[in-house]
């Protein structure tokens, strides 16, 4: 970048988004839908995000064998077995018995199937409560012994029949702006999400540490936060759905902050807005 009049200098903010029905853990998962398939169920998901903090051990490191994949917790209380997800549909890693971090096998997941990575595979029953991301070091066709993945959560499936879908702006642009006016900045977006019944949800907007500051440079000398319709959206905002896929609109606030001037030169950051079920 150039400096311009008066010693002014320039810089372009841009800040992408990424948008999801569920998160677990580092990882941000959208639940496509799920269908009855006689006894059992066909389920699809899609990874769009995962990011691991550096030094969390991988609690099965060092043992024979070890997959790491997306499955089901069932409301029965039963474990998954993830057969489904790992030998039906390939959708996991089977070497994360290799790997001293979680991080380690992060990336590894990463090298083996991309993200984002969208996947179909059957589970047991419809019966599901809760998505998460899994690992197991051994891997059962019925109900199994897979554990959550570390620091995860389990995000909860949407009621029978029901199916949201998310629709956000892929990127907020604020174009070149003088150090001067960095502070403060603020820009905002439109986005809508239609739901095919009536029901509460909540949408929630943050980075992809699940942090309510994203940052724009390595640094981490300035950062966005961001609202949704006037409220911190790190603290969730709660809606109703009108169902029969009417849209409901919300505005996604952008809040620029420096902590020192701001050099010239382009500033990006990765946000998360999650949609998640009651």
């Amino acid at each position: 970048m150039r400096h311009i009049k008066k010693s002014l200098m320039k810089f372009v903010a841009l800040l992408f988004f990424l948008s999801a029905s569920y998160a677990y853990g580092g990882a941000y998962v959208m639940a496509v839908n799920t269908q009855p398939s006689g006894n059992q169920a066909v389920t699809t998901m899609e990874i769009i995000a995962w990011t691991e903090e550096e030094g969390i051990p991988n609690p099965c490191y060092g043992s024979s064998r070890c997959y790491v994949g997306p499955d089901v917790f069932y409301k029965n209380g039963n474990k998954p077995g993830m057969y489904g997800s790992c030998i039906g549909a390939g959708a996991c890693l089977d070497d994360a018995n290799r790997y001293s971090t979680t991080a380690e096998v992060m990336r590894a997941y990463k090298r083996k199937l991309g993200i984002p990575f969208r996947t179909t595979f059957t589970i047991i029953s419809g019966d599901a409560d809760c998505v998460g991301l899994y690992y197991s070091k051994q891997i059962s066709s019925g109900y199994g012994s897979a554990q959550q993945f570390p620091n995860s959560t389990c995000g909860k499936l949407p009621p029978k029949n029901q199916n949201c879908s998310i629709s956000v702006p892929s990127e907020i642009a604020y174009g070149a702006l003088k150090a001067s006016d960095v502070n403060n900045a603020t820009r905002s977006i439109t986005g809508q999400v239609k739901c095919a019944l009536k029901g509460d949800f909540r949408l929630e907007g943050f980075s992809t540490g699940r942090e309510a500051k994203i940052y724009l440079d390595s640094n981490r000398q300035m950062y966005s936060t961001l609202q949704i319709n006037g409220w911190e959206a790190m603290d969730g905002v709660s809606f109703k759905a009108k169902g029969r896929d009417q849209p409901e609109n919300f505005t996604l606030t952008s809040i620029l902050r420096t902590i020192t001037p701001p050099k010239a030169g382009k500033y990006e950051g990765i946000a998360v807005v999650l949609l998640s079920y009651h």
